[in-house]
């Protein structure tokens, strides 16, 4: 593994741009579960986390996974962003 970040880490050193690539990537190695919900899974639960949020309930395994989802992928974020916006809005 050392030798797999060494690697990344002089691939990717060039730049203020690639090391910033190079965190993220980092963070989402080291972000990784045995089992990850993908895009279609979080899109179809994203109501019921943001309302989840909105009552500030505390969050199932179910929810964590939810939330680490949205930490690694801008897309899925962006999706809950405007879903939280238009539910804080009504």
């Amino acid at each position: 593994m050392k030798r797999i970040i060494g690697w990344l880490k002089n691939l990717f050193s060039s730049s203020k741009r690639h090391e910033s690539l190079f965190g993220k990537m980092i963070y989402m190695l080291a972000s990784t579960r045995e089992e990850e919900l993908n895009c279609a899974q979080v899109y179809a639960l994203l109501e019921q986390f943001s309302e989840a949020v909105l009552r500030h309930e505390p969050l199932t395994d179910l929810m964590m996974s939810i939330e680490q989802h949205l930490n690694v992928c801008p897309d899925c974020r962006e999706e809950y962003e405007t879903l939280l916006a238009m539910m804080k809005a009504a």
